[in-house]
């Protein structure tokens, strides 16, 4: 007889038949159990859903239950959502297709749930395999987080669990948003102050960036996906201090544009931001920041935080 997983790890795939195999293996070879997987394929047009569907027939057991779903909504917000809907386990993890995770991450996450704290939320760093060939390591934020979610995206997918019912109280992934989405969400989750814990040690999730990734390449060729998911957050906060965050995040973003040759985009988005803020000295510090980041500066929102 099955028995109810603790934890469902939910997938989104779109085009992924050459790649998916390797985070498919990786979730295989977890020490934990039992342990429930969701894999929604959204409207891809090569074979990927053949290949979810194989792989479920070969490893499907007892206790590491598959479930193989299809959701035609464009969009891997609306794919997360309807994986979200099939799961019934107390935890949930999200992750990407064309990542992987060590043997001992998701049982490493779940004793951190069954601490004596009882976290909503258990987060950790992770590993970045970027397209150059550079490996550098990306932090998770327990403290001030809001601050480190707008600013780093520190409540990236790949970088936490927390209970399905942190997800569900948050609303959900917003369809809406195309970029950020991940940021929009961590925010709201914020809002609602869960508890959270974070994880020491190795890291054992590796995020293999990709040239088809949702991020693309730059951000001044589709500024509507930032932007929108910036306006989002403003607007999900009553908080004077954290809708500053935001125009500061709107700032750093009309650097980057800048700094990528974009000059209309930088200077439409910078007179936005200053149109928002009435205060001279956080006009300035707009300003100051926009131009850092164009200058190819490093680090401005660490070098700002004492000012916000």
């Amino acid at each position: 007889m099955a028995v109810k997983p603790e934890i469902t790890i939910i997938i989104p795939v779109h085009n992924r038949e050459r790649i998916v195999g390797r985070t498919l293996e990786s979730i295989r070879c977890q020490t934990f159990r039992p342990l429930a997987i969701v894999l929604v394929d959204n409207n891809s047009t090569d074979s990927t859903l053949s290949v979810l569907k194989r792989w479920k027939d070969k490893n499907q057991t007892e206790d590491f239950i598959v479930t193989v779903m299809s959701e035609t909504t464009p969009g891997a917000t609306s794919a997360r959502n309807c994986g979200l809907k099939e799961a019934s386990s107390e935890f949930v993890m999200f992750f990407d297709s064309d990542d992987t995770m060590e043997p001992s991450h998701v049982e490493r996450a779940m004793r951190a749930f069954r601490y004596p704290r009882r976290p909503d939320i258990v987060g950790w760093n992770v590993t970045i395999h970027d397209i150059s060939g550079k490996t550098f390591s990306k932090p998770f934020w327990h403290r001030d987080s809001m601050w480190h979610c707008i600013m780093h995206g520190s409540m990236g997918t790949q970088r936490y669990a927390a209970r399905r019912s942190v997800f569900l109280d948050a609303g959900n992934w917003n369809p809406r948003i195309t970029g950020w989405n991940d940021i929009e969400l961590g925010s709201r989750i914020l809002l609602n102050h869960p508890s959270i814990i974070k994880l020491h040690g190795g890291n054992t999730v590796h995020i293999h960036r990709q040239m088809q990734s949702i991020t693309g390449t730059d951000f001044s060729s589709t500024p509507e996906k930032w932007e929108q998911a910036l306006d989002q957050i403003e607007r999900n906060t009553p908080d004077r201090r954290q809708k500053r965050y935001v125009q500061l995040r709107r700032a750093l973003l009309s650097g980057d544009y800048a700094r990528e040759g974009n000059y209309a985009e930088s200077g439409r988005l910078l007179r936005q931001t200053l149109a928002k803020e009435s205060s001279p000295f956080y006009r300035l510090l707009y300003r100051l920041a926009s131009t850092y980041v164009a200058s190819g500066g490093r680090g401005a929102a660490r070098l700002l935080r004492p000012l916000f």
